[in-house]
């Protein structure tokens, strides 16, 4: 099972798994600090989070909920 700081697109974790399952290995799922996957991507990953984005406290008065390019 691998272990991320940040999912949210999937695309990282998607290719890992592809490796996985190519290397005849049964994908189990992804361990990530924060989660801010939609529903079915984490389901469709078994990702299990600490936390969501949502759930960070905001900083300087922003919200922590951002995109990975931003």
């Amino acid at each position: 099972m691998p272990v991320d700081d940040w999912i949210e697109t999937g695309s990282q974790a998607a290719a890992v798994r592809s490796m996985v399952e190519e290397c005849g290995g049964h994908w189990a799922g992804c361990a990530v600090v924060v989660d801010q996957s939609t529903p079915a991507l984490g389901t469709g990953l078994g990702v299990r989070g600490i936390v969501t984005a949502a759930e960070l406290p905001a900083w300087n008065g922003r919200s922590q909920h951002v995109s990975a390019g931003g």
